[in-house]
């Protein structure tokens, strides 16, 4: 037993967590060879922003495979999304609303 208490994961960053869990899933998804997957990808690339800058700070979630072992690190600030790829200029700018109301989080979610 310890005394030092179990931090728990921030509200204001779930959507953050979310689309790192939704890749994770989307890319074995893929290396199992179910390409209809590909429609996460599909979805996402309609929210890439050329010139969007990373955040200051930690990320708030990370894939550390994706983008050939450079990683997708996730920020979340102001209910917006932003996934970066470290050494790429641009990202993923993601209104959380589109996040949290997308399809593919129904299979995703915990059995009750």
């Amino acid at each position: 037993m310890t005394n030092v208490p179990t931090p728990f994961p921030r509200a204001d960053a779930a959507g953050a967590r979310l689309m790192a869990t939704a890749w994770a899933e989307y890319s074995a998804a893929l290396w199992q060879g179910d390409h209809a997957a590909s429609g996460f990808a599909e979805w996402l690339a309609t929210f890439w922003e050329p010139s969007l800058e990373r955040p200051a700070g930690s990320p708030d979630a990370r894939n550390p495979y994706a983008a050939e072992g450079r990683g997708i690190d996730w920020f979340e600030r102001d209910g917006w999304v932003s996934g970066h790829v470290p050494g790429l200029r641009g990202g993923y700018l993601l209104p959380r609303s589109a996040i949290l109301h997308h399809p593919w989080l129904a299979p995703m979610a915990p059995a009750a």
